[in-house]
């Protein structure tokens, strides 16, 4: 499907990557260090960079500003185990498409390859980890709390969403984010159906009954297709149900247009 560069140190966690990218149909090339990396970037021409700052020769910054230089709009992902807030803050500055930690599921990962492969060729911009400058006083003001037992699934889609202005809470649990919800509504909660101890169903329930869910939106996350359960959603007020794995475009737009319809004439 697509050319992807893997450029690792670790040679473990290299081959298992690139063996999920290839049982995924991508084409794999790989590097050990800096400066094979950019010699790929040169003579092979991917559409993706997979970059873990941790190269025995040269630093994972100057990697990211040579590779810039080569190929202003190639996305490149940093992939690492320990990255400090120093070099993750310069690297969204220099327009990565995202900063993932190597303790993330492969279909994590993988989600956000696709992510970055539907913007290959586009020009790299800037991401600050702060809210963008330009966002509209409603994204800057709404606060969006993500409720999915997968901890994975919180970080991804929270990463994401408060790199584009909004104010992230996150919760593990229905009835953790019950207590959230009770004690100062957000604005908005994206609820995974399917959790241990209640589901988002019976989350939804209980909002309804406490008078909530017309404080707050709400759109589902699902991995299943159980239309009985779906369509409960909707009757009790869900926005919107979107598939697992999270489309982060797909899901960019409906918490876009959810806020948009909710705003105050």
């Amino acid at each position: 499907m697509a050319k992807i560069l893997v450029v690792d140190a670790q040679e473990g966690f290299r081959e298992v990557l690139r063996s999920v990218l290839l049982a995924y149909g991508h084409e794999v090339v790989t590097a050990v260090g800096g400066k094979e990396a950019l010699q790929c970037v040169d003579s092979s021409l991917p559409s993706v960079v997979l970059l873990d700052p941790a190269l025995p020769d040269k630093s994972g910054l100057d990697v990211l500003v040579k590779l810039r230089a080569l190929a202003p709009h190639l996305p490149v992902v940093i992939v690492s185990e320990n990255l400090s807030a120093e070099v993750e803050s310069l690297a969204r500055e220099l327009g990565v498409t995202d900063v993932l930690r190597k303790g993330l599921k492969m279909d994590v990962i993988m989600e956000v390859v696709w992510h970055a492969l539907q913007h290959a060729g586009k020009p790299a911009e800037a991401r600050p980890a702060v809210p963008v400058a330009g966002a509209t006083s409603e994204a800057k003001a709404a606060t969006v709390l993500i409720v999915d037992d997968e901890p994975e699934i919180c970080d991804l889609v929270g990463e994401f969403l408060s790199r584009r202005g909004y104010q992230i809470k996150t919760s593990n649990g229905g009835e953790q984010a019950l207590g959230i919800i009770r004690k100062e509504p957000p604005t908005l909660v994206l609820l995974d159906i399917y959790m241990p101890g209640i589901n988002g169903v019976e989350v939804m329930r209980r909002l309804k009954q406490d008078g909530l869910l017309l404080e707050v939106g709400v759109i589902m996350l699902t991995a299943s297709q159980e239309e009985p359960l779906l369509q409960e959603a909707f009757d009790l007020g869900a926005f919107d149900v979107l598939s697992k794995p999270v489309n982060l475009d797909e899901l960019e737009l409906a918490v876009a247009v959810k806020l948009a319809l909710s705003a105050p004439d």
